[in-house]
């Protein structure tokens, strides 16, 4: 979600889930984007994370690279990556402080499924969210059924931000045709991950809830390799080829991320916030958060105090 300076934020829980709120129990989907020209950001890298919903991101300016699963996908203006629930993902600018407009369409399945025993779950939707080669889908307008399914994507985007009646079942419809599209053109031609691919990203999962919990303590490499059963150096290579991170940089960023909720969430000290975060000492707090803000903590807080 962006928050009122139009930046991105993440929340994520510790069990790695972001926490979003999606719509509504009667229409439960949200789509945010750059509407009413407030800019839509995302700066530096968001965050890897996962949630049941459904996700796809639609780009219409900058340069994206949207990462899940292990893969990476270089999206440009109008094209777009589907994320399958519970696959773990996230995603950064391609340039440095680069500026990225995107359309985030988040939805619980059964906005287009129904019912579980429904005809439109079992012949299309369950088979896309069931199917391994399915889990993420880069959809950059190479063949007819992607320039249709960008086109059904950018209706979508006009029609969300006016709410005119009736816009529910036109959203419906056109996230319907995407999901078709899909159904049609990808369970037998994308390649399907291997176990190493799903093996893998179980064991992030697993690590990414273990700093999570332990974020506060002195957490070695080898603790965080223990946690998923492997050895350092499986750890390393999991890390790298799955996130392009080392396991101490995830933590570092993680570390930071919390540390930025605290600071808006919360009336604790700087040093209890860093303590928490698991940084004993304040200078190298200090130091560590201005490499990934551009400012102290304290220069944060009082920055989000004054409203920018």
């Amino acid at each position: 979600m962006a928050d009122e300076n139009g930046l991105w934020q993440v929340v994520v829980g510790d069990d790695g889930k972001e926490i979003i709120r999606v719509g509504t129990p009667e229409f439960p989907m949200e789509i945010w984007g750059p509407w009413d020209g407030q800019p839509y950001e995302r700066c530096g890298s968001v965050p890897w994370h996962w949630h049941d919903e459904v996700e796809i991101n639609y780009v219409t300016e900058g340069s994206l690279l949207g990462m899940a699963d292990g893969k990476s996908f270089r999206l440009q203006a109008g094209q777009a990556l589907f994320v399958g629930s519970g696959v773990l993902h996230g995603n950064r600018a391609v340039e440095e402080n680069g500026l990225i407009h995107q359309i985030s369409i988040v939805f619980d399945p059964s906005v287009v499924g129904g019912a579980s025993g429904s005809v439109f779950w079992q012949k299309y939707l369950g088979p896309v969210l069931c199917a391994p080669e399915c889990r993420c889908i880069p959809i950059l307008g190479g063949a007819v059924w992607e320039q249709q399914a960008l086109a059904e994507l950018q209706h979508i985007a006009e029609l969300w931000p006016r709410k005119a009646p009736g816009y529910e079942f036109e959203v419906r419809a056109a996230l319907s045709r995407v999901i078709f599209l899909l159904a049609e053109n990808c369970l037998q031609h994308a390649q399907a991950p291997s176990e190493r691919d799903l093996r893998d990203a179980e064991r992030i999962k697993q690590m990414i809830d273990f700093v999570r919990a332990h974020r506060a303590e002195a957490i070695t490499t080898e603790q965080i390799a223990a946690s998923a059963a492997i050895s350092v150096s499986e750890c390393l290579r999991c890390f790298r080829r799955m996130m392009d991170l080392t396991p101490k940089e995830y933590l570092r960023q993680h570390r930071i991320r919390h540390a930025v909720q605290l600071l808006e969430n919360t009336d604790k000290s700087i040093t209890r916030i860093g303590e928490e975060c698991g940084f004993e000492d304040m200078s190298y707090f200090a130091r560590v958060f201005r490499a990934e803000k551009g400012c102290t903590p304290s220069e944060y807080r009082e920055k989000e105090k004054g409203g920018g």
